[in-house]
């Protein structure tokens, strides 16, 4: 790694307000791109197309999956759109590299049975049980990402209002309301919260969610939580937190919701990644109907 990236990793976290994982990925992708550097004794600035090729040859020769090339390809157009626009370098070797075509599999999320039973396997009796609740309540009210989940700080919060306003990707401010039942779990969790923080001493922790030692909670905090959760809820392999937020807006688009609201209240850039939950709902419905309509389920022919 050089100056050079690290200026852009700094950047990216103070102005793109990237999350720490996403910017650990970027430092690992980084880090194998020097390394192939050093090893062919190439030069960061005068690198054309052909090398960058051969830098995702090198990566598929050590049977990296398609979706891991794809990031790293992605990766090095970032950097090196950083290092244009710094003048750092005259051309952009990376942008008319293609990706590798990736399969794209559906987003998986909770039917609404998993959901009941996630929430009632969850104990509310301690403030860290009831955390646990607002936690999974509000990824379910709100869609929003974990990184946006674990920066929530109290005077990000209106509960007159039930809304919360968040600084999302790109620092892009956005306001996602709640419903009631997430704003009973989070009053409790509040009052509750104000004098676990007095016990420990920082009654001044400005973020919403914390750890069992009363200061702001982590991202892998938040995570290791939801799995274990998840895991007792749902009896199905490749849940994670962010299958909750898919969960919100299948739920939102099954129940009749727009997908222009849906795509604002996930903080989506693009209508086109939105779009990708209305294949859930045309594949559901397609197995509802092969499973209900008489004809179909008599195996009849066309005659």
């Amino acid at each position: 790694m050089n100056e050079q990236a690290e200026s852009f990793l700094q950047y990216l976290k103070e102005h793109k307000n990237y999350s720490p994982h996403t910017i650990r990925n970027y430092r690992i992708d980084l880090g194998q791109f020097f390394e192939f550097l050093d090893t062919f004794e190439l030069e960061l600035a005068t690198l054309g197309r052909a090398e960058i090729r051969m830098f995702l040859g090198e990566l598929k020769r050590r049977h990296l999956k398609k979706t891991s090339i794809a990031r790293k390809l992605a990766t090095l157009k970032s950097f090196y759109r950083f290092l244009k626009r710094n003048h750092l370098v005259e051309k952009n070797p990376a942008a008319l590299v293609s990706s590798p075509r990736l399969d794209k599999p559906l987003p998986k999320f909770l039917t609404i049975a998993e959901m009941d039973k996630l929430f009632e396997i969850i104990e509310t009796d301690t403030v860290l049980g009831l955390r646990n609740r607002v936690v999974v309540e509000l990824f379910y009210a709100t869609g929003m990402r974990i990184s946006e989940l674990v920066s929530i700080k109290m005077k990000q919060l209106d509960l007159n209002n039930q809304i919360i306003r968040i600084l999302g990707k790109g620092r892009k401010e956005r306001i996602v309301p709640f419903g009631a039942p997430a704003g009973k779990w989070l009053r409790n969790y509040i009052r509750k919260r104000r004098d676990f923080l007095m016990e420990k001493g920082h009654l001044a922790e400005e973020y919403l969610f914390v750890n069992k030692d009363g200061i702001g909670i982590s991202a892998r905090g938040v995570r290791g939580i939801v799995d274990h959760f998840l895991y007792l809820a749902a009896d199905r392999h490749g849940l994670s937190p962010h299958a909750l937020r898919h969960t919100f807006a299948t739920h939102l688009l099954d129940n009749g919701a727009d997908l222009r609201a849906i795509q604002e209240l996930l903080g989506h850039s693009s209508l086109a990644t939105t779009e990708r939950y209305t294949h859930i709902t045309h594949d559901r419905l397609l197995k509802i109907y092969r499973n209900a309509h008489p004809h179909q389920k008599k195996g009849g022919s066309d005659e």
